[in-house]
């Protein structure tokens, strides 16, 4: 049966003028399930792990990238599907899987193609997508609260224009599967799992990093997009001056930096990413032979 954990106050309530729409759409399809409301911070995980232990094996994420990543976070099996209907401000994750409105999210939930990922852990804490630090995860913070819309947007590039030109880099000591390091200074760092990012390639941790566009038309390029998409991640890769695969890395900065996980403020400097052998199967657009469930 599918469980449906939903933010009512993702994409600031858009929620309410959608939910019946969705919910007959649903219902069409044959796949309504149970729908269950989160009311605070952090509770998606915990009702994603009862829904588990109650023996539910399809588990919808109905809100943004942040109850993507709670509700990833609560599930340990492999047997269990997960889906997302994207309803938030930021929806990255589910654009990486193809998936870029509730109605589409929908007709692939009920096609329910199934694509296995392996987690990255971060400290403590377990993410899909990637990893920020540096420019663009200060930036993010504002862009998560910045007003919507073409004006939203411009009044947030203004802003951040002159931050972007006196962000001080960052030094970055950084030691790659226990075997050598990288001392550099570093604008923007971005980590993923490259099969993210393309899903014919192997789980493998891509490490990017870039500096800071050296040209204004170039920097301001690359404001307008970051703002217009509200995720750092696949910018960095894309402007990366330095690219490198690994399977562990540990991070120290200085001065110490807030990080972000699947677009979601989580933790600071120094820290230990890894890939892990712990994986989980997600719905997705993308069609991978063999895992048709």
């Amino acid at each position: 049966m599918y469980y449906y954990i939903v933010n009512p106050a993702a994409g600031n309530g858009s929620l309410k003028t959608t939910q019946e729409k969705l919910r007959q759409m649903l219902d069409e399809l044959g796949i309504r399930g149970e729908w269950a409301k989160t009311t605070g911070p952090g509770e998606a995980s915990k009702m994603a792990a009862s829904a588990v232990a109650k023996g539910h094996t399809t588990i919808i994420s109905v809100g943004g990238d942040d109850t993507v990543n709670e509700v990833m976070n609560g599930i340990d099996s492999d047997t269990v599907a997960i889906g997302i209907i994207p309803m938030g401000a930021t929806n990255s994750l589910a654009n990486q899987l193809g998936i870029t409105s509730w109605q589409q999210a929908c007709t692939v939930l009920a096609a329910r193609r199934l694509t296995s990922y392996s987690l990255i852990a971060a400290g403590q804490k377990y993410f899909l997508s990637t990893l920020t630090l540096g420019f663009e995860t200060e930036l993010d913070k504002q862009i998560e609260n910045a007003p919507t819309g073409f004006n939203g947007r411009l009044h947030t590039f203004l802003a951040s224009w002159s931050q972007a030109k006196d962000f001080q880099a960052l030094r970055c000591h950084i030691k790659v599967d226990d075997t050598f390091t990288i001392e550099s200074n570093v604008f923007s760092l971005s980590i993923a799992n490259q099969k993210f990012l393309n899903p014919l390639a192997s789980d493998r941790l891509l490490v990017s990093l870039s500096d800071r566009p050296a040209k204004r038309l170039a920097l301001g390029g690359f404001l307008w997009k970051l703002i217009h998409s509200g995720t750092a991640g696949a910018l960095v890769e894309e402007h990366a001056t330095t690219r490198f695969l690994a399977e562990k890395v540990i991070i120290e900065t200085h001065p110490s930096t807030g990080i972000m996980l699947d677009g979601k403020v989580a933790g600071r400097t120094p820290i230990a990413i890894r890939l892990t052998d712990r994986k989980l199967k997600f719905i997705t657009e993308r069609i991978e032979s063999g895992l048709r469930g």
